[in-house]
């Protein structure tokens, strides 16, 4: 099983959605790997991209391609996952700030925390604070994610917990940040409760959050 993750890993790694189709499809058949192994799975392979892109062997054109083998692997193997589905955990608002377009890694973490038992509320990519704030009021989540693949989104960050505190929102909702470029200490800098770099750490903080 591992063989065949792997190569469903390098599959979405080289873009391309017809294998990763395929070998979701193979994955799903086998019905061997547990949903957190093929998020590990996913998880590295979002890495892998993550890291061609900052280092510019990949550009705008092979993330999206990356981005559609995501889509259509996760169109096969999400029925498969919510099998293993966990109960009701909480309700999630999440969405990738003002000025990125990136949502390989969200896409990703959305569907993980699907299978989790969360109800996820998934606004996209490129999202302005005032869609934050009006689906928080809309359905009052547990937590609001915010996907960000660079420092350079910091300033979205800082603005989405301002408009919280001053809408009153700040102290009903436990805000997440996440991204490979997140640490510790922006965390501090931007004010929320907690911050995630993939899946596994993004599960971990989330079930912290609610008390799991």
């Amino acid at each position: 099983m591992n063989e065949l993750l792997e190569r469903f890993k390098q599959a979405i790694i080289a873009g391309d959605a017809d294998a990763s189709a395929g070998l979701a499809e193979e994955i799903r058949a086998a019905a061997e790997a547990k949903p957190d192994d093929i998020f590990e799975y996913l998880s590295a392979a979002m890495d892998v991209v993550g890291g061609k892109y900052e280092t510019g062997e990949y550009f705008i054109p092979e993330m999206l391609r990356s981005a559609e083998a995501v889509e259509k692997a996760m169109a096969v193997l999400e029925p498969y996952m919510f099998e293993h589905k966990h109960e009701q955990s909480g309700v999630v608002v999440m969405g990738t700030v003002k000025g990125d377009i990136h949502n390989i890694g969200k896409n990703i973490i959305v569907s993980a925390l699907r299978a989790d038992g969360y109800e996820v509320h998934d606004l996209g990519v490129n999202v302005s604070t005032d869609k934050f704030i009006d689906k928080i009021r809309e359905v009052e989540p547990d937590l609001l994610m915010l996907s960000a693949f660079t420092t350079s989104t910091k300033p979205a960050l800082i603005d989405i917990i301002r408009r919280l505190e001053e809408e009153g929102l700040r102290d009903r909702v436990k805000v997440i940040s996440g991204g490979a470029s997140h640490s510790a200490e922006l965390a501090r800098e931007v004010g929320v409760d907690g911050f995630a770099s993939d899946v596994k750490s993004s599960l971990a903080v989330t079930r912290r959050l609610m008390g799991r």
